[in-house]
């Protein structure tokens, strides 16, 4: 089953596996318990196309120690003091949007925009879902909460499951974190930019992210106003 689990590029769920395996997903569930306790294979979230909670879904680990060591580097290359490593891995993120925005993203930010005038909380909720869908693509297991507030001001939340960088994010969150909010800063900017110089309104929208306020739980907290 390893060796199986082994062959996805991506995550994969038991009721896949199972079938793959002509076995019953709970006995599929049995053995990738044991060997998620042994270490050799993770648990993530897969979110669903539709509405409904994300399914769980599960990721082969690797050797990392390589890794962590570059990783380890490379942050601290980017400055001497915590200050500097923040700056710099927040420049790098938005830099990385830009590449970002510039693939089918932007196309979905043009057919929004061709929508016409919509309120603030329907325009949020179209932002995060994009947002979503780039979290998604970097493995976070994004999940969209409602929608709260009014067409003049709105406030939504994604929860990010799954941190493909935690052990740098929890040994140098001035980098693994702020890299991300970077590029969260850097995404609005360029759809923003996007839409610029047309006569059809756009509500202003920020993104925070709040890393681990859970073990493995970071928050992306949105807000639109007029």
């Amino acid at each position: 089953m390893l060796e199986l689990v082994r062959m996805h590029s991506d995550a994969v769920d038991a009721a896949e596996l199972a079938a793959q395996m002509g076995l019953h997903p709970t006995t599929v569930r049995f053995h990738l318990d044991a060997l998620c306790s042994d270490g050799v294979v993770e648990r993530t979230r897969i979110a669903r196309s539709g509405v409904g909670r994300p399914r769980t879904g599960y990721l082969a680990v690797h050797d990392r120690l390589d890794y962590q060591i570059l990783a380890e580097i490379l942050a601290l290359e980017l400055g001497d003091t915590t200050d500097k490593r923040r700056r710099r891995a927040e420049a790098a993120g938005r830099r990385w949007a830009g590449r970002i925005s510039g693939d089918s993203t932007s196309e979905d930010v043009a057919r929004q925009h061709a929508s016409g005038d919509v309120g603030t909380r329907e325009t949020l909720g179209k932002r995060a879902a994009l947002i979503a869908r780039v979290f998604a693509r970097m493995g976070f297991g994004p999940e969209l909460q409602p929608a709260t507030g009014s067409n003049r001001a709105a406030q939504q939340t994604i929860q990010l499951h799954s941190c493909p960088v935690r052990e740098l994010a929890r040994t140098h969150p001035e980098v693994g974190c702020a890299l991300h909010q970077g590029l969260l800063q850097g995404l609005l900017a360029g759809w923003a930019a996007h839409e610029r110089g047309s006569a059809v309104s756009r509500p202003a929208m920020k993104a925070e992210l709040e890393p681990f306020v859970e073990p493995e739980l970071c928050l992306v907290r949105m807000t639109g106003h007029d």
